[in-house]
């Protein structure tokens, strides 16, 4: 199973030709997005009151089964945030939530964001 990530579903969004693309090869497999990411996507537009761009987003998350951050999940980032600082390496703190619930399930994520696949135990899938 295949778990979008923020970036990835921003670009669907805005109709970019390379998630298109992306997109089109993962029609026939089962594909998620974290209850992290959803937040992420719903409150753009929010905070800047486009309406139409909100709307858009709630429609596209309507169809998307949404995995939420659970306490195995804070368990896994708790982990994930700790290796990293080890290693010297920043990710961003929404990466680490959205990353720990892709790991806790097992799954492969999709994203723009290069720089996940230093997370250990995570499959990452860029386009």
């Amino acid at each position: 199973m295949f778990c979008l990530e923020t970036t990835f579903l921003i670009d669907l969004l805005k109709g970019e030709e390379r998630a298109m693309e992306f997109y089109r090869k993962l029609r026939d497999s089962k594909i998620c997005t974290t209850s992290i990411s959803a937040w992420e996507i719903l409150r753009g537009p929010r905070l800047i009151g486009k309406k139409d761009e909100f709307e858009a987003a709630l429609e596209m998350l309507e169809n998307i089964d949404i995995l939420p951050f659970s306490f195995n999940s804070a368990k896994i980032a708790s982990e994930v945030e700790s290796s990293l600082k080890k290693k010297g390496l920043e990710v961003n703190l929404v990466d680490v939530l959205i990353a720990s619930i892709v790991i806790e399930h097992d799954l492969k994520l999709v994203t723009r964001d290069k720089h996940l696949s230093r997370i250990e135990g995570l499959e990452v899938f860029t386009y």
